[in-house]
């Protein structure tokens, strides 16, 4: 694997290692809150914290909170040792993602076959269903279908909806109550949020934390959607009296990628005690609510950036330690050959923006210099006496090899002289400055391929000893 890949992987894991910390720290904040907004009876604002939490999931903030903390350090450096635990990270990743991948395909392929024998219901249903879809205020028109092989009333489809049903007869209560109930599912996006909960169960498998984070996804969903339309049904006896009936004849049905009307006799039971309390509260006002967002918000924020610097300190430490141990092990710097020659013009010239060199400051350095371009840093002013030192190393994919004069790595002088040295893969080299002026340094790639050359430059200023 080259050391580019490498770094592209280790960006990946570690947003996806950042991101799993970040919702789970915010999960646990939720909690107490939770508990809180029930007892309130805010169901809508409960519900909706948890969406952000999943959201959070897949969003980087810390992985760009991480680059910036490293904007003047190595981002990512890779060592021998990195590389190798990034290397085994990742087949345990893919192996772990590949297993759940799997087991939520096998519940699609279900869900799939299912549909495939379902049919069209008939048009008094679908005049019960037009009915529903006008009272919950949803403008696309559902069809409702019957299948013989699902036991519960379900709705699927992020982007073409339908309603199944199973083959068997229902009062006009029951299918009013199933419809306004699958209906509000659909103008949630509740479809999507289980879509997104199952592609988090996938990509964060590891997490300890992921089957919880998703029953309690479900479990608000189904509160918030039963809350909703006992707006619009009015008895609370009715609605769930009929969900019990339609239980008591089916067994429950968990569809991965489907809301149902009932899953389990533990979910039915704590939504029903659920809606009771929270139809009695009036819920949060308005603005208490959006302090209370606010506030949740600023605190995941403060958390999310300790959680980010920790990381990068690790990170930093790691890098340090594993670095220390090559380097013992490398041979001692070859003193290189100076060279000079005049100024060049018949190569595409480019100067880069960055930083230069101050009193006891090294300057960074992370170029990517084409085939045949002379790169080259602003000018920085160099008392006589001083010295200028660099040291770099080149960096091309295996099985590639760069000659010796491929790669120029100098300073130029005031009057345009060029002085460098040339080597394959790695520059150390020390250059005494007899004359004060504007210098810059440069590098000149002569090989047939884009190459990057990372490093540091300084200013080695003379002593009181030198200068007497």
């Amino acid at each position: 694997m080259s050391w580019e890949m490498t770094k592209i992987l280790i960006r990946v894991f570690s947003g996806i290692f950042l991101c799993s910390v970040t919702g789970s720290v915010l999960f646990f904040y939720w909690k107490p809150i939770s508990r809180y907004l029930e007892k309130k009876g805010d169901a809508k604002l409960n519900y909706t914290i948890l969406k952000i939490i999943v959201v959070v999931f897949f969003v980087p903030v810390l992985s760009i909170i991480f680059e910036d903390l490293s904007h003047k350090s190595y981002l990512f450096s890779t060592t021998t040792v990195i590389r190798d635990i990034t290397e085994i990270i990742g087949v345990i990743w893919l192996a772990g993602a590949t297993v759940s991948g799997c087991f939520y395909f096998l519940k699609y392929r279900r869900l799939r076959k299912s549909l495939e024998n379902s049919c069209i219901c008939s048009r008094q249903t679908q005049k019960i269903a037009d009915e529903c879809r006008k009272k919950l205020c949803v403008r696309r028109r559902i069809n409702v279908y019957q299948s013989y092989q699902v036991p519960v009333p379900f709705i699927c489809g992020v982007v073409r909806p339908k309603i199944i049903l199973p083959e068997e007869h229902y009062t006009k209560q029951e299918l009013e109550i199933i419809l306004l109930h699958e209906m509000e599912h659909y103008k949630q996006r509740d479809i999507f949020w289980k879509l997104m909960c199952n592609v988090l169960a996938c990509v964060h498998w590891f997490n300890p934390l992921k089957k919880q984070i998703c029953s309690q996804v479900e479990d608000w969903s189904e509160v918030s959607c039963d809350v909703r339309v006992l707006k619009v049904f009015g008895s609370l006896k009715q609605y769930f009296g009929t969900i019990i009936s339609i239980a008591a004849r089916k067994s429950g049905y968990r569809q991965y990628l489907a809301s149902a009307l009932y899953e389990n006799s533990r979910g039915l039971e704590l939504r029903m005690r659920r809606t009771a309390s929270i139809r009695k509260m009036k819920g949060v006002p308005w603005k208490s609510a959006q302090i209370f967002f606010l506030c949740f918000c600023t605190l995941g924020a403060a958390t999310i950036t300790a959680i980010s610097y920790g990381y990068y300190r690790g990170y930093i430490f790691l890098e340090d330690k594993t670095s220390v141990k090559i380097e013992e092990e490398m041979d001692p710097p070859i003193i290189m050959k100076e060279k000079k020659r005049a100024a060049v013009s018949d190569v595409r010239q480019k100067e880069m923006k960055g930083e230069v060199p101050g009193k006891e400051e090294d300057i960074l350095i992370d170029w990517w210099p084409k085939s045949q371009e002379f790169s080259m840093s602003r000018k920085f002013r160099v008392q006589e006496g001083e010295k200028i030192q660099i040291l770099m190393m080149t960096s091309e994919d295996e099985g590639t090899k760069v000659k010796n004069d491929e790669i120029l790595i100098g300073i130029i002088e005031p009057d345009g002289t060029q002085r460098y040295v040339s080597d394959a893969r790695d520059f150390e080299h020390i250059f005494a400055v007899n004359k004060e002026g504007d210098y810059r340094i440069f590098v000149e790639n002569k090989a047939d391929k884009k190459l990057q050359v990372v490093g540091v430059y300084s200013l080695m200023h003379k002593t009181k000893s030198s200068s007497k």
